[in-house]
């Protein structure tokens, strides 16, 4: 019984939601992958001597594992964020054609008066420094 407690405990630590955990864990996986990348690139002089125990062997192995650990674990952080969108997803639906062909007609005639706008402030602005 006393096992089984050590258990649920252990259990009940891995899994428990700490206030900043995230955001300390996508800290430490940009910094793992930086320094993977600069091991890699060899950028500043970084370098890993031969004679450091195992990682002076295979320097590039290290660097891709940092990498690697880095990347999971920035998915793993943010994970917890993006989870509820992908069960809002699966509520969308598409827009009828007629609808989807007025918003694509709608955000083109848009950029083509913002456009037409800011060439036209343009000329203004030349017109306004060559008369000065």
């Amino acid at each position: 019984m006393n096992e089984e407690k050590k258990n649920n405990r252990i259990w009940q630590a891995i899994t428990h939601e700490w206030r900043y955990e995230n955001l300390i864990l996508v800290v430490l996986a940009i910094f793992a992958i930086e320094l993977g990348v600069i091991v890699l690139t060899g950028e500043n002089g970084v370098t890993i001597k031969e004679d450091v125990a195992i990682i002076g062997e295979h320097p590039e192995l290290f660097a891709w594992i940092l990498v690697g650990l880095g990347a999971a674990s920035l998915i793993l952080a943010v994970w917890g964020f993006y989870r509820p969108s992908f069960a809002e997803i699966k509520h969308l639906s598409g827009l009828k054609k007629k609808d989807f062909f007025s918003n694509i007609l709608t955000v083109v005639v848009f950029s083509l008066i913002l456009a037409l706008l800011f060439v036209g402030f343009d000329a203004l602005i030349e017109w306004f420094i060559k008369l000065f």
